[in-house]
C-alpha cells in the first residue's frame, strides 16, 4: 500500500469515527424532533418507528407555554449579561493587580462544587422573608452566584494571555484605567465574554431544581419546570414532552450561532501573540 492510498483509508477511517460519534450524541436530538410529530398511536410502538408514519402538528399545540418561555429568556439573559460584565471586571482586577491573588480565582470555582440540593431549603426560607418567591429578580440573582463565580474563573484565564505591555502603552499614550480597560482589555477580551455569555446562558437556560422550589406558578416559572407537567404519576405525554423540549432546545442554539463568530479566537490571539 502506497502512501496515498494510506492517506486515503486514514481519511475515511477518520470520518467514519467522527460520523459514529456524531451519531450518538445528536440521535437523542433527532428522536426528540420525531418523536414531536408522531401521533400517540406511535409514542410507545415496539419496534420502536425511526420515522413518523402519519407525522402531525397537534403535539404542538401546547398550552400557556407562552409565559414560561417569557420568563425563561428574562432570567437566563439577564444571567447572562449581568454575569458577563461583573466576571469581566472583576477578572481584570484579579488579574492585573493581583485581588486575592491565584487562592480567590480557586476560591470562585469552588462554589461550582456545591450541589443546588444543599442551598433550596435555606434560600426558600430566605426568600419568604424578603418576598422574593416567584420573582424573576430572585431567579436571577440565585443563578448569578454560579454563572459569576464560573466566569471570573474563564475570564482571569483569558486575561492572563493579554499581555501587560497593552496596558502600559496606553498608560504611556496618557489613557487612564477605565479608557485602558474600554479600549484596550474589553475588545481583545470580546471573545472571553462572549464565552461567558454563552455558557452562562446555557446553564441559567436548563436549571430545574430551584426554579421548581422558588417559584410557584407562571409569574416566574421557567421551560424546565413547564416541562415537568408532562410527566405524571399515571403517564408521560411524549408527543407534547417532545414538542415543548423542541422549542425549549431553540434558544440556546440560537444565542450560540448568534456569537459564533466572537467565539472564534484567531485574528486576536495572532494580535496578542505576534
Amino acid at each position: 500500500m502506497n502512501r496515498k492510498t494510506t492517506r486515503i483509508v486514514l481519511k475515511v477511517i477518520r470520518y467514519a469515527a467522527v460520523t459514529l460519534i456524531l451519531s450518538v450524541f445528536l440521535f437523542p436530538a433527532y428522536w426528540i424532533i420525531i418523536t414531536a410529530f408522531k401521533p400517540m398511536s406511535e409514542w410507545n410502538t415496539w419496534p420502536p418507528h425511526f420515522w413518523p408514519y402519519h407525522p402531525t402538528l397537534v403535539n404542538f399545540a401546547v398550552k400557556g407555554i407562552l409565559p414560561f418561555l417569557r420568563n425563561s429568556l428574562v432570567v437566563s439573559s439577564s444571567v447572562a449579561f449581568i454575569s458577563a460584565a461583573i466576571s469581566l471586571m472583576a477578572a481584570y482586577a484579579i488579574s492585573r493587580y493581583k485581588i486575592g491573588g491565584t487562592a480567590l480565582a480557586g476560591w470562585f470555582i469552588s462554589m461550582r462544587m456545591l450541589p443546588p440540593i444543599t442551598i433550596a431549603i435555606p434560600l426558600y426560607v430566605i426568600y419568604v422573608k424578603v418576598h422574593l418567591l416567584n420573582t424573576w429578580l430572585g431567579l436571577i440573582l440565585v443563578y448569578l452566584i454560579p454563572a459569576v463565580a464560573f466566569g471570573i474563573w474563564v475570564m482571569i484565564s483569558f486575561l492572563n494571555e493579554v499581555p501587560r505591555e497593552l496596558d502600559e502603552a496606553a498608560y504611556v499614550d496618557g489613557a487612564t484605567r477605565i479608557q485602558t480597560f474600554r479600549y484596550v482589555i474589553f475588545p481583545l477580551s470580546i471573545s472571553g465574554v462572549a464565552a461567558v455569555i454563552v455558557l452562562s446562558f446555557v446553564q441559567t437556560w436548563s436549571a430545574f431544581l430551584l426554579a421548581t422550589v422558588l417559584t410557584s406558578d407562571s409569574a416566574a416559572q421557567t421551560l424546565p419546570v413547564y416541562l415537568g407537567r408532562f410527566v405524571t404519576g399515571y403517564n408521560i405525554e411524549w408527543g407534547p414532552l417532545a414538542a415543548a423540549g423542541l422549542i425549549t432546545m431553540l434558544p440556546p442554539i440560537a444565542i450560540g450561532l448568534i456569537f459564533q463568530r466572537y467565539l472564534i479566537r484567531g485574528l486576536t490571539f495572532g494580535a496578542v501573540k505576534g
